[in-house]
């Protein structure tokens, strides 16, 4: 005969082998669905098997963010607490789109968080920006953390993690910035907690540093999803490194930077106990799990009141506007070196008195990047909800955004306590893998949970109400330095 029949197990076989794309499909995927929207993109996954696969697939999610990325202006994201705290209010997270470095026009909410028993125990711990299209936020007030993407809304809550010792009630220094502050909220713990990505395996982890109860420095992590060729990681679990005892130092609420793998914690040298030199960053690779220590110099090492990723780059700040009228960015060169060099340095003496003023009376100021286009302008987030832009090379700087000018700001919330409300928003698809283990799904359900749901409101700009909040305690600072003139100031080759 001409043809042979098929064998029943090569039948088998044909039907268990995955759908391929035919050549239309593949064209459809890389040319169009590279082309939408993060929560549109991943809709297209019901269509059918193969496009679930080709929507997972390595080279599509690169692809994806590849394009994105070339297209998109700077987003900011604004977390706006409710106006009441109870249990039925809902905070709301808005993006606004920076084109070209120039002011925003609308803010769209991209998602809302309710449930809640009050706004302001809820915090973006993935800061500046997400990490690989995930955000870690946490729920402060029962010490609880969940994992959301928030282009798609799509979310998970971490297990119950072990409680941390608590801080005393009287200022100290938690959170971001010099300044000492009482703890914004009772109990609060001593405890940081970051998200980083396994290039390797390519899963998520969530690394959360604290002290327990009888003072011991604890490191736990809880991974997302399978690892490439592994089993599933459910529940923290003890580092895999040993911790050091310069982790004792970690600035309690303050989150690790992610940058290349790594998490980088700055450490509060007061509080080191250890003597000797103290180091200022211990860093922790999100793959080995293994814990070191970035050099500083001593002068910088003593000055560093905050760290940020600014375009993939370690940055260190130096702010000294209140006593120098001086506010700079140290950029470090990367690897085992000591070497860093000023990436941005601002003196607000050179600024029109009216920008400068406003300026200065930020209690804390955090870079977030830098402007597309063809200009090099630094955009930095403040504490009250605002967004300066500087241009070094005009030495020029203005204010782009005030949140304020979208949205009702709760008076209780004209400042932030701890953290910024304002970070970056990147869309990006990525899975949101559920870390609970099953025989633990049960009890944790009956536990209070976020409730999230995207966003459906655009707001236009309008004008600044009157009673927008001023306080001129830095300015008074400020100016009773430069009156003390003949007094030595704090110095740095800025």
């Amino acid at each position: 005969m001409a043809t042979a029949a098929t064998s029943p197990q090569r039948q088998s076989r044909r039907r268990l082998s995955p759908p391929r794309l035919l050549h239309d499909d593949e064209l459809v995927v890389d040319e169009i669905l590279t082309r939408l929207p993060v929560a549109a993109a991943v809709r297209f996954r019901l269509v059918c098997r193969a496009w679930n696969e080709a929507l997972t697939s390595d080279h599509l999610l690169k692809a994806h963010h590849a394009r994105l990325a070339a297209a998109r202006q700077p987003e900011l994201l604004f977390l706006l607490p409710p106006a009441a705290a109870n249990g039925t209010a809902a905070a709301s997270l808005y993006a606004c789109s920076l084109r070209d470095g120039e002011p925003p026009s609308a803010a769209r909410e991209v998602l809302t968080i309710g449930n809640l028993s009050s706004g302001e125990h809820v915090l973006i711990l993935s800061s500046p920006r997400p990490c690989h299209g995930l955000t870690l936020i946490l729920d402060a007030r029962h010490c609880s953390y969940y994992i959301c993407n928030v282009s798609t809304g799509q979310h998970a809550a971490l297990p119950p993690c072990e409680p941390a010792m608590c801080s005393r009630a009287g200022p100290s220094r938690i959170g971001m910035g010099f300044h000492l502050r009482p703890p914004p909220w009772t109990p609060f713990e001593i405890s940081t907690a970051g998200l980083g990505f396994n290039h390797a395996t390519g899963q998520h982890k969530v690394v959360r540093l604290f002290k327990t109860r009888i003072g011991e420095t604890i490191c736990a992590i809880c991974a997302l999803g399978r690892p490439a060729g592994g089993p599933t990681d459910t529940g923290w679990r003890p580092c895999a490194g040993r911790v050091p005892p310069h982790a004792a130092s970690f600035i309690a609420g303050l989150p690790p930077v992610f940058i290349d793998g790594s998490l980088y914690w700055l450490l509060d040298n007061q509080l080191d106990t250890t003597g000797g030199q103290p180091p200022a960053i211990m860093s922790l690779s999100v793959d080995d799990e293994q814990f070191g220590f970035v050099r500083t110099p001593p002068l910088l090492s003593r000055r560093i009141c905050h760290l940020t990723d600014l375009d993939g780059s370690l940055c260190a700040t130096v702010d000294l506007r209140h006593v120098a009228e001086r506010y700079a960015i140290f950029a470090w060169s990367g690897g085992g070196s000591t070497s860093w060099s000023v990436r941005c340095s601002i003196n607000l003496q050179r600024l029109p008195r009216p920008i400068a003023d406003e300026f200065v009376e930020e209690q804390d100021v955090v870079p977030l990047c830098t402007a597309a286009g063809g200009n090099k302008k630094i955009l930095l987030a403040t504490g009250r909800h605002k967004v300066f832009a500087y241009d070094p090379e005009r030495d020029s700087m203005e204010r782009l955004v005030n949140m304020q000018e979208f949205v009702d700001i709760p008076h209780r919330h004209r400042e932030a306590p701890l953290l910024l409300n304002i970070s970056l928003h990147e869309e990006r698809i990525a899975c949101v893998h559920d870390p609970t283990p099953p025989d633990c799904s049960s009890s944790s359900s009956s536990k209070r949970r976020l409730h999230f749901r995207p966003g459906n409101k655009t707001l236009g700009k309008r004008q600044v109400p009157s009673n927008d909040y001023h306080d001129d305690r830095f300015r008074h600072l400020r100016d009773l330095f430069k009156e003390m003139a003949g007094l030595p100031l704090p110095h740095m080759n800025i």
